[in-house]
């Protein structure tokens, strides 16, 4: 699944197009060739820099347009990282807004055209294209919030991730220092890469690999899944629900020792807001099993209660991985062809 925003073109500001436009229609290689007469030679002159200006103006906006992808047509994920961002019913506005100035300035040129064509006084004429050009100029500035709008959001959806729609997604969740960047690693036949993502300071770390079911893609979450949701405002929340669209199940890391900082029941707490918030499979990986002092009876025995799979495992040394792989690998058979909303996990 390709960013469908990665190839938009981007508008120019309201200024530099008009100062585009007026440069082309006036420019000395614009000159038309010489007709029999000098009223037919200077209107023709005028009629082409009404033409230029208006071709060049709506050619950019139209064109602009024509490059974003439809809305209503787009992958869920991605449809709700639009709406974080951008907000879908103020880009579906701007955009309107846009083709709007596009198709009345192509309109408002038409009538002069026919105007100029009647006119035979050649001071008339210049007072004609003197009109146009201000009509036109003032349809732009009409729409100037909304490009300018659209000039701020592109960027920000252009770097939005871009994830194979044919292959699973697996996320790596869980508390800080629990080991998720180090599982990552191990599971990945790359560096992973980090790519953008709304309200994370670090991005997502994108990594692939190769199961026997084929390419698996694993995410890692660093500042978004880390922490309770209860932390959280409105949008963050909002970033955080558009994974649920992404096909595939969650690793939650688990660090039952503490030494990562956090007590059990606090990394217990945030995998049941996971659960609620996030409904996907999900696999548990108390990571750190080469350290002897901790918790991994007990936190084997309340994930029992909540009939949650869990596997000993140390990142770090590689320990159970081969095991956490295979029970990934059943996870990703049970669920083959899915969507992400595979069913809420108990």
């Amino acid at each position: 699944m390709v960013n469908p925003f990665s190839s938009i073109l981007e508008p120019p500001a309201v200024e530099d197009l008009i100062e585009i436009s007026f440069r082309r229609a006036f420019s000395k290689g614009k000159s038309l060739k010489r007709r029999r007469d000098k009223i037919s030679a200077i209107r023709d002159r005028e009629i082409g820099r009404i033409q230029s200006v208006a071709d060049t103006i709506s050619l950019k906006l139209e064109n602009f347009v024509k490059s974003f992808p439809n809305i209503d047509e787009i992958d869920p994920f991605y449809r709700e990282l639009l709406d974080v961002l951008a907000g879908t019913d103020e880009i579906k506005h701007s955009l309107g807004a846009v083709f709007w100035a596009s198709t009345t300035i192509k309109k408002i040129s038409r009538f002069y055209y026919s105007s100029m064509r009647r006119e035979s006084d050649p001071d008339r004429m210049a007072e004609l294209r003197r009109e146009f050009l201000g009509r036109a100029v003032s349809v732009l500035r009409r729409v100037r919030k909304e490009i300018d709008f659209l000039r701020n959001s592109i960027p920000k959806l252009r770097d939005l991730p871009d994830f194979d729609i044919n292959s699973p997604v697996v996320i790596i969740a869980g508390m800080p220092n629990t080991g998720k960047s180090t599982l990552i690693s191990k599971l990945t036949t790359k560096k992973p890469e980090i790519a953008p993502y709304p309200f994370t300071t670090k991005g997502l770390i994108i990594g692939h690999g190769e199961t026997s079911v084929g390419r698996v893609q694993f995410v890692d979450t660093p500042g978004l899944l880390d922490r309770p949701l209860s932390e959280r405002n409105k949008m963050e929340l909002q970033a955080i629900a558009a994974l649920r669209h992404l096909r595939g199940p969650v690793i939650y890391m688990m660090d039952p020792t503490e030494t990562c900082g956090y007590s059990l029941d606090s990394q217990l707490s945030l995998l049941r807001e996971l659960m609620e918030s996030l409904p996907k499979p999900y696999l548990v990986a108390l990571n750190k099993c080469d350290i002897e002092d901790g918790k991994f009876p007990e936190a084997e025995r309340r994930l029992e209660g909540m009939k949650i799979r869990a596997l000993r495992i140390s990142a770090e040394r590689g320990d159970g991985l081969g095991d956490l792989i295979n029970e990934l690998e059943r996870i990703l058979r049970e669920h083959e062809g899915s969507i992400p909303s595979l069913g809420r996990a108990p």
